[in-house]
């Protein structure tokens, strides 16, 4: 009986127990707390070995093709991100450029506007007529360059303002 009176089945205590008949009956016993530490300490290093092997496994795969593999990955991204900053530099340099143009082109409106006021103003005839017969060599038209011609009747003109 001493050898028999106590094992472990299953994961579990059981004890030989006598029967009333004189047998022996395996019956299983409360497993003692520190059974039940030391079991679940087997399991937590069991554990650890297994993540320190698959670590080890994936260090060990980390050949040279996969290094390379890695870099050439990375040399494209960084390339990638290289063209995106170039693209984001060329729109602020053409943001400030349109700026610069339309600030010029309101200033040359405002030039626009300046000098067709002064011309609706300087609107003098003999003015006129002086600066263009003297600065810029223009003369009346003679009777030679004039031409006439007649209009049917079916052919008609809209007028929207008065001639002077």
């Amino acid at each position: 009986m001493t050898q028999f009176a106590e094992a472990e089945n299953k994961g579990q205590y059981c004890k030989f127990v006598q029967a009333a008949d004189g047998s022996y009956v395996l019956k299983p016993v409360k497993v003692p707390a520190h059974i039940i530490a030391e079991r679940e300490e087997r399991i937590r290093k069991r554990e650890i070995r297994r993540h320190a092997e698959e670590n080890r496994r994936r260090a060990e795969s980390l050949n040279g093709s996969s290094v390379f593999f890695m870099v050439v990955i990375f040399s494209f991204f960084a390339l990638i991100c290289c063209a995106f900053l170039a693209l984001q530099n060329q729109v602020t340099v053409r943001s400030a450029e349109i700026t610069s143009l339309q600030t010029q082109v309101s200033s040359l409106k405002e030039d626009n506007d300046m000098l067709q006021k002064r011309l609706e103003t300087a609107g003098d005839l003999s003015t006129i007529e002086e600066i263009a017969s003297e600065k810029l060599g223009m003369c009346y038209v003679s009777e030679a360059q004039i031409e006439y011609y007649t209009v049917e009747e079916s052919d008609y003109m809209l007028q929207y303002d008065d001639i002077q």
